[in-house]
């Protein structure tokens, strides 16, 4: 049987509230699990958390993570599959809890490991979840051990936001943004956006249009694998694309998003080719697919994940973008100068970046967190910073950082924008994700401009 296992603080003391109209969520299927998973328009991500104390031994686990689309602080569900851990299907549901304005969480703690364990690795999640700048403080266990039924989903969805301080009304309105962007259950996408098929030439491509614009370009590209030196045998795959012409350009490192080195993120090193920038996109999941192959060795981005997760840090993902950033310094056409561009996870390697290489010229993060204070302490480039106001896990982060750049005599240019998701320029049917693409973009360009000429 399911159930909801405990609230660990204690419920709101407002009623359940009912809502009419089209359901957010529906339980996915097992059968349909990876079809959610690899379609979702939301952020999800795998961390590495430290479980227990010194007392009773520490060690640490993988879990999953999946943010909704809001402005506001969300309740923290746990889903726990004690008989499957972080499975396609608990991961899937954790998506569905997404949709509903909850944070969702998911340990890696399966059928190899005790009940106290297990409770461990809950309490560890928990822990984490919580202390999210985007978290309300109030949070729940799911118990998804046994069977559940379609129509018992309501049933589990409102205890959950009673428990957890989660009123549906707050946040309505950018749940139905995304729903519409949605097939209902998370099925594959079902996106009719005037103009969408048609990308703008001064513009960045976006999911949809992104492999026919890699088709289509006619700039100078190559793949070339970057010995990453002494004690590795891992070369870093890496996609580089040239402007037109034999002039010396400046060189933008291209950090991956959340799902790797994909078609999209090439479509930007195209753009940014096109632009008249060196583009150096390198493959920071290089050797972490099935017999040592990169992430292009994998069909759907959910596997190229799973595989990576937990094997490349954040000091091994800096030293595979500085391998890549020394040799594009190289290349004849180089001119000296180097900016980095992220996105998601690699909007916040992009932040760090500036840190750890001092003598970088620009850095520009889209919808990425800040690095802690002692990295921010180190940055001399200027950084140019886009978000989403529906994006409140990294946008909670802004003001802090306006602060702390301000305090350390950095530049720090941040932009948000109103009804803009997590991804805005990938996701660029969403809300108003367009136009806030249409304001960024060209912002980046002359930000480069200025400090790569």
């Amino acid at each position: 049987m399911l159930g909801i296992i405990a609230a660990w603080l204690a419920a709101a003391t407002s009623s359940v509230v009912t809502v009419a109209g089209a359901p957010r969520s529906s339980l996915p299927s097992r059968e349909n699990a990876k079809v959610v998973l690899n379609t979702t328009t939301r952020h999800r991500e795998w961390v590495t958390l430290p479980v227990g104390s010194a007392s009773i031994g520490s060690s640490s686990m993988l879990a999953f993570v999946v943010y909704p689309e809001r402005t506001d602080k969300a309740g923290v569900v746990v889903v726990s599959a004690r008989n499957e851990g972080a499975s396609e299907w608990a991961r899937a549901i954790a998506d569905q809890l997404a949709a509903e304005g909850f944070i969702a969480i998911v340990p890696d703690a399966g059928s190899d490991h005790g009940l106290d364990e297990i409770a461990r690795r809950n309490d560890a999640a928990r822990t984490y979840a919580t202390a999210l700048p985007a978290a309300n403080g109030r949070s729940a266990l799911l118990n998804v051990d046994g069977t559940l039924t379609s129509e018992a989903w309501p049933q589990i969805v409102h205890p959950l936001s009673s428990a957890t301080g989660n009123p549906f009304e707050d946040h309505s309105a950018h749940l139905a943004m995304m729903a519409a962007a949605q097939q209902p259950g998370g099925g594959a996408p079902s996106r009719v956006v005037p103009g969408l098929g048609e990308k703008k030439p001064d513009m960045p491509a976006s999911y949809y249009t992104a492999t026919a614009t890699l088709a289509r370009s006619k700039l100078r590209r190559e793949w070339v694998d970057i010995p990453l030196g002494p004690g590795s045998d891992a070369k870093l795959h890496t996609w580089i694309e040239y402007p037109e012409g034999n002039n010396k350009a400046g060189v933008v490192i291209v950090m991956q998003h959340g799902v790797g080195l994909d078609d999209w993120m090439r479509s930007v090193a195209d753009q940014l080719a096109l632009q008249g920038f060196i583009a150096v996109a390198p493959d920071i999941w290089s050797g972490t697919g099935p017999n040592g192959e990169n992430r292009d060795a994998f069909k759907f981005p959910d596997d190229a994940m799973r595989a990576a997760a937990g094997k490349i840090n954040a000091e091994e993902t800096q030293r595979r973008y500085k391998a890549a950033r020394d040799y594009a310094l190289k290349l004849p056409r180089a001119n000296g100068r180097t900016g980095s561009i992220g996105f998601c996870a690699g909007g916040g390697s992009s932040f760090r970046f500036a840190a750890d290489v001092p003598e970088l010229n620009a850095a520009v993060v889209f919808y990425g967190t800040p690095p802690a204070e002692e990295f921010m302490a180190k940055i001399r480039a200027p950084v140019l910073g886009f978000y989403g106001e529906n994006d409140a896990r990294v946008t909670a982060t802004v003001e802090p950082t306006i602060a702390l750049m301000k305090k350390l005599g950095k530049s720090y240019e941040p932009h948000i924008y109103q009804k803009v998701t997590h991804s805005f320029v990938y996701f660029q049917d969403l809300g108003a994700n367009m136009d806030a693409v249409a304001d960024a973009w060209p912002r980046v360009i002359t930000f480069y401009n200025q400090h790569l000429k």
